[in-house]
């Protein structure tokens, strides 16, 4: 189900259409009276958006989609994403949101529409956005910032000044070099027994949810970009970076300072070694680690091999 973000008549910018526009959606999952754009001059993608009505589509120019253009607004462009940016960005401006924060006896901060379960225990100096939904028996530590849009699931431990929710690094350059900020809306998505270690983000999806799925444990300093998930299960130690859009599965390792780059598949069972940078999709349960991790796995064994050496030299 799309979220309803704004409600705005199209008349106001295309005198030959008259309908409503409510959210946004994606090209693999798109929904009626909601904005849309293609990035790429792909026609199995375009396929999706056979059955869409009443809703402003940005397609990359060389696309023909002449039966979407009677009941939508089609616009053929050459950077289809900076547009939708450029159009959202407009749009954000007429919405009526919330920024008043009420102080709650306990100490910390919330905006509209919070829902709080049963043994939740929520420490002074938080601050709650608005749309907030947390489970029964979830700690929240002092410092915590959780953004708009964001449940979090039963059993959680999201420690001191960590960011739930905030928007990631979406920008798009005009052709004047000027840049444009993408909003998120989408929020954030947080499974059960869950936990998000001291000064780690976790941010919101730009159109759809970031999830964090059950059981997962991520460790102090870690940076979990926009619409990503991470499977059931998956560690993710300190210092770790998680490009966005990116797709982890389950049971998946990652070690202290590794690199994952935006829109890579981390399968089922893999494991990501120290300090590693990675740049291309990884399949279930291979092992991947950094040059110089095993420059120094090498060390331990021929220093061990050699003191196994000494040891016999001196007793034979």
């Amino acid at each position: 189900m799309m979220r309803e973000i704004f409600n705005y008549n199209v008349n106001n910018i295309e005198n030959n259409f008259n309908f409503i526009v409510k959210g946004v959606s994606t090209v693999l999952n798109p929904k009626n009276n909601s904005i849309i754009f293609l990035n790429k001059s792909d026609l199995d993608l375009l396929k999706n958006l056979k059955e869409i009505k009443e809703s402003i589509i940005f397609l990359k120019n060389g696309l023909v989609a002449k039966k979407l253009e009677s009941e939508n607004i089609v616009r053929y462009v050459d950077n289809p994403r900076l547009e939708f940016a450029k159009l959202l960005n407009f749009l954000s401006k007429n919405i009526k949101k919330n920024t008043t924060f009420k102080f709650n006896q306990s100490g910390y901060y919330h905006g509209e529409n919070i829902t709080i379960g049963e043994n939740v225990i929520i420490e002074p100096f938080v601050r709650l956005g608005n749309n907030i939904k947390i489970g029964n028996n979830t700690i929240i530590k002092s410092g915590v910032i959780i953004e708009d849009n964001v449940i979090i699931g039963e059993n959680c431990y999201i420690r001191e000044n960590s960011i739930i929710g905030g928007e990631d690094f979406g920008i798009e350059t005009d052709t004047d070099g000027s840049t444009v900020r993408i909003p998120h809306f989408g929020g954030v998505k947080i499974g059960n027994n869950v936990e998000i270690g001291a000064g780690s983000t976790v941010c919101s999806g730009t159109i759809e949810e970031t999830i964090v799925e059950d059981y997962v444990k991520v460790d102090y300093s870690v940076n979990v970009g926009h619409n990503t998930k991470i499977g059931r299960g998956t560690l993710i130690c300190a210092g770790a970076l998680i490009g966005g859009s990116s797709i982890l599965g389950s049971n998946v390792f990652v070690g202290m300072n590794a690199s994952i780059k935006s829109k890579m598949l981390i399968g089922n069972n893999a494991v990501v070694g120290m300090g590693s940078i990675i740049c291309t999709h990884i399949n279930d349960g291979e092992i991947f680690t950094n040059e110089m991790a095993d420059k120094l796995e090498n060390v331990k064994i021929i220093r061990n091999l050699k003191q196994k050496i000494l040891k016999r030299k001196k007793n034979g």
